[in-house]
């Protein structure tokens, strides 16, 4: 193999990706087969390939079997049994030690905490904790010991095909719980240290040097930048920025990795040259110094494998030792992959060594197809094209976005991030040996901070550069990847390869997926509504959007756009908006956004309501035509009759959105009828003239208020669907209505249990599928 270890470690990833969740006694036949696969080679004499073979087979087998180990620690973890025997426990004590920096978002104090006790009673494992209140925040940073009082949870992500998986990404993370503290008051602290020497002392140090900053530069932007570049701390950073750095193609700026830390080494280097050490002292000294740093500004994984790399280089030039790029690239997956397997599910993970990868093997090949250039501009184009290129099926999968503009905007932002950094440190420097230039360093690391903003402010004037993409189909991703692969070894025809694949990506091409059936899918958005209704002819109609009260996330972005573009409908016919409150409206405003939405439909409007003004105003930015609807209106979507059955108009407009205005619709297929209901209560139910129908839309997310025994009875549903969020704090469903639907003989599913929940007909056939487990069958 030319390049072994880049070889094993493809392998390695290939099987921590497949090894994830098989049963121990699985594992232990991988771990036997990958020993026996790399004793085979030692036995007897053997061919190169045959030893290759084995070597990757080993690995393959390792990989899977060390994820498959990791996993099953995971669920056994001390904490989980513990929630496994209190399900629904009250406030207790928790004891432990500051994983991180505390960091705060969205109102709520989020502190990370490795456990030694909970209750009194020895435990480990770590639990993420939501402070909430106003009170006084103890000062806290990684290490430090503490106590606090919290209710805890297993987490439970939204379960939706396509979605962020919240679940997943906590497993990678080690967060094996999460909890809610009501109040700083309830956190002690002062309790001692309880970190190692190098973390003790890389948490001081960040905290000292947070304080400078804090103290040099003004609040807004550019200090959050500034600390982002030079400590890694990002929680100033507030969405509006990174949303700008990534429609721009630049937020890897923001994300310490190879060009910080081959910068921090350079210098080091350059010193200790200067000072006249000596080469292996050298090495010893910048290299240890790359460990600090990588502690310093928080060890994400871009930093690691950057620090595994550069300690590599640098331990080779001092004893003469040169080595492939791409090897080394491999070293540094091996070393992570085998100290975490579930990394390679890590989006992080995937985009740091794609980057590094594709500058390592992809820029060559590019530089020489094009002309020199004035201060070896080339060389910096084609390194931009080359990550560019190699990110673009990642990016597509799990950001739906491609940003051309980044290929010139990274030769502007770049430089100016280094130049940031460099400006960071210098503020640092001059706070201890000459306080008095202080002011100069900071004003230097504004103007920097203010450039760099800037670049990507570029791409808000010219939203068309943003280019929102669906799904990736897996035929053009592997001819984008071919064509790469080809380009590095030198092909001609690489070009016209990748070039189709990545048209096929942007234009979202791929194989069809219509089976001819009304497919109707009630996401799950945790305390809310969303309705997906696929017409059999493969055309996109939405009602609601869900949301939530607190505005915590955007559901359109983290859950509605992805399943849209994993279900290929980057168009949608009408979004029907029911009434205007925030857990049925939240996400309109990205939809107006970042889908092609022809119309808007909506009931009764309110004279003063601010939520729907905030919705008006969403809608006449986005250029999109309203259609005001009420009982009595019919439609027709693609072969679905619709009909309006609420709501009635009644003299004056409320003041405010209310519950019973709610538009209440009937979408009839063939022999099957479903009914959507809104959040009508009892009033509006006693109102309505419903049909009998297959399917009910619970009303108001389960309230005691709604699903009366006369409406069930008019109605007459087999099955109901209940969109609800996972321990409501409205206590929805309520009990009795979830008893009155048992004793109905009424087939309930919940989208807090069930996961998003599809309901597919032909007209007479009626399937139902819940994504939460994979079920699927036949009910009519």
């Amino acid at each position: 193999m030319p390049r072994p270890l880049l070889a094993v470690a493809c392998a390695l990833a290939a099987g921590c990706a497949a090894g994830d969740g098989l049963p121990l006694g699985a594992a232990a036949l991988l771990i036997a087969f990958g020993v026996v696969s790399l004793a085979l080679p030692f036995a007897g004499p053997c061919r190169p390939l045959a030893r290759d073979t084995s070597a990757l087979a080993a690995a393959l087998a390792l990989g899977a079997a060390a994820a498959a180990v990791e996993h099953r620690a995971y669920d056994t973890a001390p904490v989980r049994t513990w929630l496994a025997e209190h399900p629904d426990g009250g406030p207790v004590v928790l004891r432990g030690v500051s994983h991180a920096d505390p960091r705060e978002t969205d109102g709520a104090w989020i502190v990370v905490l490795d456990l030694s006790e909970i209750g009194g009673r020895p435990a480990t494992g770590r639990v993420r904790i939501d402070v909430g209140g106003t009170a006084r925040r103890p000062p806290l940073i990684e290490g430090d010991r503490l106590s606090l009082w919290a209710e805890l949870r297993a987490l439970h992500g939204l379960a939706d095909p396509g979605a962020y998986d919240a679940t997943a990404q906590a497993r990678r993370d080690g967060v094996h719980a999460v909890g809610w503290c009501k109040s700083p008051a309830l956190v002690q602290t002062g309790l001692g240290r309880g970190a190692g020497w190098l973390a003790d002392h890389a948490a001081r140090a960040r905290e000292w040097s947070r304080r400078r900053i804090v103290a040099a530069l003004p609040a807004g932007r550019e200090q959050a930048l500034v600390r982002a570049m030079t400590l890694g701390d990002r929680t100033a950073l507030d969405k509006e920025t990174s949303d700008t750095f990534r429609m721009a193609g630049t937020y890897h700026v923001l994300a310490l990795s190879g060009a910080q830390v081959a910068m921090v080494a350079a210098l080091l280097s350059w010193v200790l040259k200067w000072l006249g050490a000596a080469p292996v002292p050298r090495a010893l000294v910048v290299s240890a110094a790359l460990v600090f740093y990588c502690a310093f500004v928080g060890g994400d994984v871009p930093v690691l494998r950057s620090t595994v790399m550069a300690i590599v280089v640098v331990g080779g030039k001092a004893l003469d030792l040169d080595g492939d790029a791409a090897n080394l690239l491999g070293l540094a997956a091996l070393l992570l992959l085998a100290y975490r397997p579930s990394s390679i599910g890590d989006i992080g993970f995937q985009l740091s060594f794609g980057a590094t990868l594709g500058l390592v093997l992809l820029t060559p090949a590019i530089v020489r197809r094009l002309p020199v250039l004035r201060f070896h501009l080339e060389l910096a184009l084609a390194s931009s094209l080359a990550a560019q290129a190699a990110l673009a099926p990642a990016l597509a999968l799990h950001f739906h976005r491609l940003a051309p503009a980044a290929l010139l905007l990274n030769l502007v932002a770049v430089p100016l991030s280094g130049g940031v950094l460099l400006a960071g440190f210098g503020i640092l420097l001059v706070s201890v040996v000459a306080p008095v230039l202080v002011p100069v360093a900071a004003f230097v690391a504004w103007v920097l901070a203010r450039g760099l903003l800037l670049s990507g402010e570029v791409v808000r004037a010219l939203p068309w550069l943003d280019l929102r993409v669906p799904t990736p189909s897996l035929l053009p991703a592997l001819a984008a990847f071919a064509g790469l692969i080809a380009l590095a070894r030198g092909c001609r025809a690489a070009l016209a390869l990748w070039g189709a694949g990545t048209l096929c990506l942007v234009c979202g091409w791929g194989p069809s997926t219509l089976d001819g059936r009304l497919q109707v899918t009630f996401l799950d958005v945790g305390q809310g509504d969303a309705i997906v209704v696929r017409a059999p002819t493969g055309r996109t109609w939405m009602v609601d959007t869900g949301g939530s009260f607190d505005g915590g996330f955007d559901i359109g972005e983290t859950v509605l756009g992805p399943y849209l573009w994993s279900d290929g409908a980057p168009v949608l016919r009408a979004l029907v908006l029911t009434h205007a409150h925030p857990d049925h409206v939240g996400g309109a405003g990205f939809l107006l956004r970042a889908f092609d939405v022809r119309e808007v439909w909506e009931g009764i409007a309110p004279r003063h309501d601010r939520v729907y003004d905030e919705l008006v105003a969403s809608i006449g930015k986005a250029g999109v035509a309203r259609r005001a609807i009420g009982r009595g209106m019919h439609a027709n979507w693609d072969g679905v009759a619709v009909d309006v059955l609420g709501p009635v108009a009644r003299g004056t407009q409320p003041w405010r959105t209310r519950n019973d205005d709610s538009v209440v619709l009937a979408l009839r297929y063939g022999e099957v009828v479903l009914l959507l209901t809104g959040d009508v209560e009892a009033a509006a139910e006693s109102a309505v003239v419903p049909p009998h129908c297959f399917a009910l839309k619970v009303a108001h997310h389960g309230s005691r208020s709604s699903s009366t025994p006369a409406f069930l009875a008019a109605t007459a549903p087999r099955v109901a669907v209940v969109s609800v969020g996972d321990h409501s704090r409205f206590g929805h469903p309520h009990p009795e209505v979830v008893e009155r639907y048992r004793r109905a003989g009424i087939m309930l599913f919940r989208t807090d249990r069930d996961g998003a929940v599809r309901l597919s007909t032909d007209g007479k056939a009626v399937w139902m599928a819940t994504h939460a487990d994979g079920w699927e069958g036949r009910i009519r």
